[in-house]
């Protein structure tokens, strides 16, 4: 390990010790004390030609941190006379009166500056520490204000959905029959007398006709909620000739085998996330052909929409719109990795990719 890299490491530890005491008082004192009898036992065992004097900081250091700064003041006393006593006992020159009195009080002061130095290098480390943990903490419930936001989005984008579909179901397709059936009896009265408008008339209720099919097909994109594993192909399959039929954009649709998806939230999501990814794609890249592949192994699932439109800006400080917001949230919802490729003149390309539950293992024969 380099130095530099050793000397963060202790520091950090260091820091991470003081900061972050024991629990209970009755285990701090403990400690301090066995670290004042242990270092003034091996101070007395070295001699008086061996100083200990910095090992006393160790035990101040610990009071100083743990307990405050009277502790440290209390416990330095301490450490002087367990040090000062032992030297005393071994016949130490300094211990001779007065010179005892002065080199404690040296002694007292330079423990004193050393422990206002930690106090304030540890009270400084709690201050970043408690700022570290209120940003961390209001990042996190702006996180969490944030996805509840795109969860009520969602919610109420299913909502309108459903709302929009009803009306052209109930309200648009009611209103085509009726004008497709009154076509009808028109265009039937007009080639019973043979007039020449009786051509047009029919013309009106072919319109008609594809005009309810259109809002019938609307509709059922609009009020499909739910859609469960094993229609997910056939769903994404009607998706692209939906697309093709209104749009006119050639999408084609390819999949290996039946999709490996176990719930119908993770189908719903998947599906949407095509439907949202195809129509920005025809909204915004004006492609002329579309790639829809949804393929599977052992490991993932994975959802693929490709167009050979112009392809996004490549401006850094462009943001994402709505929609790619809504795709990549929904991605997140069912644990699904959500990437977009574009290239300027060469199109773009959604891929998401659906981590699959890992199969039990077979039980071996016996």
């Amino acid at each position: 390990m380099p130095l530099e890299e050793f000397k963060t490491t202790l520091d950090s530890w260091v820091l991470r010790v003081l900061t972050q005491p024991p629990a209970g008082l009755g285990s701090r004192l403990g400690i301090i004390a066995s670290l004042v009898l242990g270092i003034g036992a091996i101070d007395y065992l070295s001699g008086i030609w061996i100083s200990l004097q910095v090992f006393y900081l160790v035990p101040i250091a610990f009071a100083v941190a743990w307990l405050g700064f009277l502790a440290a003041f209390l416990t330095s006393i301490i450490c002087i006379i367990v040090r000062v006593g032992g030297d005393y006992l071994q016949g130490a020159p300094y211990t001779v009166q007065p010179s005892i009195a002065w080199n404690s009080l040296v002694f007292l002061m330079t423990y004193m500056v050393v422990a206002w130095g930690i106090y304030l290098l540890v009270n400084f480390q709690r201050e970043l520490e408690e700022r570290v943990r209120a940003r961390t903490s209001a990042l996190a419930r702006e996180t969490n204000a944030r996805e509840q936001l795109q969860q009520e989005l969602i919610e109420l984008s299913e909502r309108e959905r459903r709302t929009i579909g009803n009306d052209l179901h109930d309200g648009l397709g009611q209103h085509l029959t009726a004008m497709a059936y009154a076509a009808q009896i028109l265009s039937q009265q007009l080639a019973t007398q043979q007039h020449p408008a009786a051509s047009a008339a029919q013309q009106i209720v072919q319109l008609a006709e594809d005009g309810i099919l259109q809002s019938r097909q609307l509709a059922r994109g609009l009020l499909l909620t739910a859609i469960e594993p094993g229609s997910l192909n056939r769903e994404l399959e009607e998706l692209a000739a939906s697309v093709q039929r209104q749009s006119g954009v050639r999408c084609y649709y390819e999949s290996g085998h039946p999709p490996l998806v176990n719930d119908s939230t993770t189908a719903s999501h998947i599906f949407r996330i095509a439907q949202e990814a195809v129509r920005n794609s025809i909204r915004h890249a004006h492609p002329t052909a579309l790639n829809l592949s949804l393929t599977s192994d052992s490991q993932a699932l994975v959802l693929s929409v490709r167009d050979n439109g112009p392809g996004l800006p490549a401006t850094p400080g462009s943001k994402a719109g709505v929609g790619l917001r809504v795709m990549a949230h929904r991605a997140k919802l069912i644990g699904a990795d959500f990437t977009l490729e574009s290239t300027p003149g060469e199109g773009t390309h959604i891929r998401c990719r659906v981590p699959l539950p890992k199969l039990p293992a077979p039980a071996l024969a016996v």
